[in-house]
């Protein structure tokens, strides 16, 4: 890749794609983007920390920028997480696989000595994201709250806990079965006791377009996140699946207004 990443000022969500300028997702290109943040970070710690947040916030969009990009399952954004976590552990930067994506990306750009200024960066990007702001707009929204603290500070107290999640993503498990699979195998290394309504199967799928499972999961912590996941997927699909409906209820309405002109 022969040019370096950068999110222009902008007043219009027009933040360059990160998967437009990754190109193939190598280890190399998510090395250029991410060295190039760490460095802007450096230099506005050094000369411009006293002086302006405006620089942070700048600091605060490619971050946010690069979340959005890697954020999701589809596979594109799969290999952009893998050669970023790649990427993590060229760099000694250490974090647990519950981790949330946006205290990666924060630890990585603003360095892991001081894990709370770290969790109250991630926490007031996180609270952005929770409201749909846009990549061009996260200069914006941290100067209209008074800052990243007052964002962090007003962060929703009627937030669902971690185990109210889990209950949602255990609700959700009631949804149509994909498949069914049933053998001696898979309840030979079945544990009942460990069972709590959800089971995580670890498959690959094969070129015929099978699905190979090959091992099977009943990590607590393991099967919390992934119930978690479960309830962002579907308010996901839920807004792609409403969104999908507007459109095609625009579409009929000006097919009518078009055959009413014709039939006119």
């Amino acid at each position: 890749m022969d040019q370096t990443l950068e999110v222009p000022k902008v007043a219009v969500d027009t933040t360059p794609k990160l998967s437009v300028r990754v190109g193939d997702k190598t280890k190399h290109e998510i090395k250029t983007a991410f060295d190039g943040l760490i460095s802007e970070r450096k230099n506005w710690e050094q000369n411009e920390y006293a002086r302006s947040n405006q620089k942070l916030y700048e600091i605060f969009q490619k971050c946010y920028a690069l979340y959005l990009e890697m954020k999701g399952v589809t596979a594109e954004k799969l290999a952009l997480k893998r050669a970023f976590n790649a990427y993590c552990t060229d760099n000694g930067v250490t974090y647990k696989d519950s981790t949330h994506l946006m205290v990666k990306i924060c630890r990585v750009v603003f360095g892991s000595n001081d894990r709370r200024r770290i969790s109250a960066y991630a926490t007031a990007l996180r609270v952005a994201d929770e409201q749909k702001t846009p990549s061009s707009g996260i200069p914006e929204f941290f100067r209209n709250a008074g800052g990243f603290e007052e964002v962090r500070r007003t962060k929703s107290p009627n937030g669902l806990t971690l185990e109210a999640k889990k209950t949602q993503g255990l609700a959700l498990m009631s949804a149509p079965s994909l498949g069914m699979l049933h053998n001696d195998s898979l309840n030979a290394v079945f544990d009942e006791a460990a069972y709590d309504g959800a089971v995580l199967l670890m498959s690959t799928r094969e070129p015929d377009g099978s699905f190979q499972v090959k091992y099977v999961v009943q990590n607590g912590s393991l099967i919390t996140n992934a119930l978690v996941h479960l309830v962002t997927l579907d308010k996901e699909q839920q807004a792609k699946r409403k969104a999908e409906q507007e459109a095609a209820n625009d579409a009929n309405i000006r097919n009518q207004a078009v055959q009413q002109a014709v039939n006119a």
